[in-house]
């Protein structure tokens, strides 16, 4: 998916928005947002923040089942998830 690129700051070339391949920051935004935080799509976002202290495996298997559910809402189709180490979360797949 090509979109405006955000670093820090909207990215701009040229004087004019930035468009790249945005698939990466698209699951990024989705990943850290909490549901209402998009006003048009209000049950859109995982929170991950909520899931990622709890040693529990149980929530490792529902912040799975969140994130393939939230990105297939977003129009991902996912081929590869793992959440078995969260700070190296496997998403693999395209819109």
């Amino acid at each position: 998916m090509r979109d405006f690129i955000i670093e820090d700051d909207l990215l701009i070339t040229n004087g004019d928005f930035s468009i790249k391949n945005a698939d990466q920051q698209n699951i990024e935004h989705l990943l850290l947002s909490q549901k209402g935080s998009y006003k048009e799509f209000p049950i859109l976002g995982v929170g991950i923040k909520k899931y990622i202290n709890s040693p529990d495996a149980t929530s490792r298997l529902r912040l799975e089942n969140e994130i393939d559910k939230q990105l297939s809402y977003d129009n991902f189709h996912v081929k590869i998830l793992d959440v078995n180490d969260l700070k190296n979360i496997k998403i693999d797949g395209n819109y």
